[in-house]
This record gives C-alpha cells, structure tokens and sequence, in this order.
C-alpha cells in the first residue's frame, strides 16, 4: 500500500468548469491549481468522499497498482490510503496545454506514508490532469 505512487490522475474534470472554445493557458493552470489545491485539502481532511468527488463519475486513477474507476473504487482507495496513515498531501501544477476546449496539465506531489517499521517517510512523484 505504501508503494503506491499516485501516477496519473486521470478523468478529473468534475471539479473544472466547462470551458469555451476560447480557453487560455492561463485559464487552464488556473482551474488545475484550484483542483490541486481541492485535492490536497481533502486529502489532508482524510475526506475520501470528497477526494471521490473530484473525479468525474467515470473517472480514472492509474497508479503502481491496479486501476481505479469509479466513485466507489476511488472512495474505497482514498480510505485505505488515510487508514494506513496516509497524510500531508501537497500537490504542484508545473506546466499546462490547451486542447480543444479543455486540456491537461503536468505536475509533482509528495505525501508522507507509515512505513513497516512504524516510522514515516515522504513519497514524491508525478501526476498528470485531465
């Protein structure tokens, strides 16, 4: 469980507002930043319906582990992670790009985990937004 790096998260447009035809980079990092710092805030609430929430109903989370798709899979998830002592969730958005009336952004996170010993340590890696 520890191992789990969140990978990817994919399909993650619940919290986006639909966007017109016109939409700007600027726009875009904007609604990312906004949807990393919902998922930090939930994620360091333990909030695992809200974390749930912020997928799309369809939505994917592909990560060293099984996929996840669905509220219910990702509800599920999220409450493991923060029974196993999951916390201190921070996400970055790095970079953006536009596509169509929407787009996708790139960006880093680290969380701290509970290791076998009983200790902590801090995972870091990538992420991606669609």
């Amino acid at each position: 469980m520890q191992r789990m790096l969140v990978a990817a998260l994919l399909s993650i447009v619940a919290a986006v507002p639909c966007w017109a035809a016109d939409v700007t980079p600027q726009d875009l990092m904007r609604a990312a930043t906004d949807l990393g710092s919902q998922y930090d805030a939930n994620y360091n609430a333990k909030n695992a319906a809200g974390m749930a929430a912020l997928y799309a109903p369809d939505g994917v989370m592909i990560s060293p582990g099984p996929v996840l798709r669905g509220t219910a899979e990702l509800e599920a998830y999220y409450q493991s992670r923060f029974a196993a002592g999951a916390t201190g969730h921070h996400t970055t958005i790095v970079e953006v790009h536009v596509q169509g009336d929407g787009g996708y952004g790139v960006g880093r996170f680290a969380v701290t985990v509970a290791d076998a010993g009983g200790g902590s340590h801090e995972l870091r890696g990538n992420l991606a937004i669609v």
